[in-house]
């Protein structure tokens, strides 16, 4: 095991957009929240009223990639405002393509992981008001044989998992309602799901394992989360491994509880480490479907995980 916990974030740099700077709102309104609309609106009215030029980009499923290509390929933006969650805020890592534009989240997604983590409100309205006066902070990005990830990569039952939370995304987006949830439904789906023999390499470790699930996050979860994973730190330059082993109903249900109380990481039926970088190979398959930031995608064996040190430039509410 490791640490809890994190050295505090190294101070953010205070961002200066000229009062005509000209930023970009993307919307994803298909990311899990109704009120996405409304948050593009009442931020298109705040920036205004700052003097910003705002341009705006309503995605559409099936074109996301194509259509924010387009949009930074001939306007360089001061920043870009994304209404929506994890995988929309992915979606414009991708496109910006390591180019230094900082992103600023208006949380309207399922889960809203990276926000969290950035300290950035969860209700959009509030979100929208902190980071009006902001500062932008560089964390790490995550990249399984080269597709990206903020947040994490799961392997194993990710697909039926993926599924599922879809179907919730029209339901409750409390994170305090929707992680337990989610949670729960991952243990029963891993009774169902056929265990996975791992071989995983990292720089301190060498080990075959038979698990239900594989995450491999950006940096590492608190010791101390209970149903709502938290990273102290996104600039820790760790990833971390978590393996759910092919236990028992009765060791799977003991794991469920000790996720609702924060201590997960000292049971038996998981595997946590930590990594720079690490090698991961899946039976004899010769690829695998993984889940990256909610975002399923086929990959080829063996999957090799690497982190991108203070990489994406990020907007965050301003410290004292």
């Amino acid at each position: 095991m490791f640490a809890a916990a994190a050295p505090p974030q190294p101070r953010a740099a205070a961002l200066e957009v000229p009062a005509d700077g000209r930023v970009l709102v993307v919307a994803n309104r298909a990311s899990g929240s109704t009120e996405a609309q409304a948050a593009v609106d009442l931020l298109r009215q705040r920036l205004s009223e700052r003097g910003r030029w705002v341009d705006e980009l309503a995605l559409v499923a099936g074109r996301v990639e194509e259509m924010l290509r387009a949009a930074l390929s001939s306007v360089t933006y001061q920043a870009i405002y994304v209404a929506g969650g994890d995988g929309t805020v992915l979606a414009v890592v991708e496109a910006l393509a390591g180019r230094p534009t900082p992103i600023a989240i208006i949380p309207c997604g399922t889960m809203n992981w990276t926000a969290r983590d950035l300290g950035i409100p969860l209700d959009p309205g509030a979100a929208i008001d902190a980071l009006l006066d902001a500062e932008v902070r560089h964390i790490d990005l995550g990249r399984v044989n080269g597709k990206p990830f903020l947040c994490a990569c799961m392997v194993g039952f990710g697909s039926l998992l993926a599924r599922w939370r879809e179907r919730e995304r029209t339901r409750d987006s409390n994170p305090w309602v929707l992680w337990p949830k989610l949670a729960w439904r991952g243990l029963s789906l891993i009774q169902r799901y056929r265990h996975l023999r791992l071989r995983l390499h990292t720089n301190e470790r060498h080990e075959r394992l038979r698990a239900r699930a594989l995450v491999v996050t950006a940096n590492l979860i608190d010791d101390r989360s209970g149903p709502v994973p938290c990273r102290p730190r996104l600039d820790a330059g760790q990833l971390g491994l978590y393996a759910v082993r092919d236990a028992s109903g009765i060791e799977l249900m003991r794991l469920g509880v000790r996720l609702m109380f924060g201590t997960w990481q000292q049971d038996d039926a998981l595997l946590a480490t930590a990594a720079s970088h690490a090698e991961i190979g899946v039976g004899r398959r010769r690829a695998v479907s993984v889940m990256c930031d909610g975002e399923r995608v086929r990959l080829r064996t063996p999957l090799r995980f690497t982190l991108e040190r203070a990489t994406v430039a990020m907007l965050v509410p301003r410290t004292v």
